[in-house]
């Protein structure tokens, strides 16, 4: 796959685009199917260096992502899948296989406003309806500017000098 880096510590010298190994989900793990990226200032921080965070390098950050939680697993991820989510993100749970009555905080739903799906499959026409929603303009998103991963250092440059308002995107070479 295709992913921003942090080669390092440092400023935006540091950020690189290139092929990454795919992510390996473990048994009680769920996987994002991030569909793009936003920077927010712990990114920046993150690179900078910021003090008692150590991370391995080269880093993949991601603070900030618009996607979809998908949770096959039930009750053993339920709460992370949950706490995963920002504000009005969703969850799609697709199966309970370590068991199908996990604990929820109600109240983290409706503050956050967070959606949560059950699903065992759609059509392609319900998948063309639901999709529709964000095409005819429903969501109002405010952008500041969309990038190609290559440029994601202009990305951070952009957010660290306060340009604009709106979130900046950053999204696979390959969809630009």
């Amino acid at each position: 796959m295709q992913a921003v880096q942090f080669a390092g510590h440092g400023g935006t010298e540091v950020v690189e685009y290139g092929a990454v190994p795919d992510p390996e989900v473990g048994r009680d793990e769920v996987l994002v199917d991030v569909k793009a990226g936003s920077l927010n200032h712990l990114d920046v921080w993150t690179r900078r260096g910021m003090p008692q965070l150590d991370l391995d390098m080269p880093h993949v950050p991601g603070s900030d992502a618009a996607g979809v939680v998908v949770d096959h697993v039930g009750e053993a991820t339920w709460s992370d899948s949950l706490r995963s989510l920002a504000k009005g993100g969703r969850l799609v749970t697709c199966g309970a296989t370590t068991g199908g009555r996990p604990e929820t905080h109600v109240q983290r739903l409706f503050w956050n406003q967070l959606s949560v799906l059950g699903s065992t499959m759609a059509t392609l026409g319900e998948a063309d309806d639901a999709l529709s929603l964000v095409w005819d303009g429903t969501f109002d998103v405010r952008i500041r500017d969309v990038l190609p991963m290559s440029e994601t250092a202009r990305a951070h440059e952009l957010l660290e000098n306060r340009e604009g308002f709106g979130k900046v995107v950053v999204i696979p070479d390959s969809e630009r």
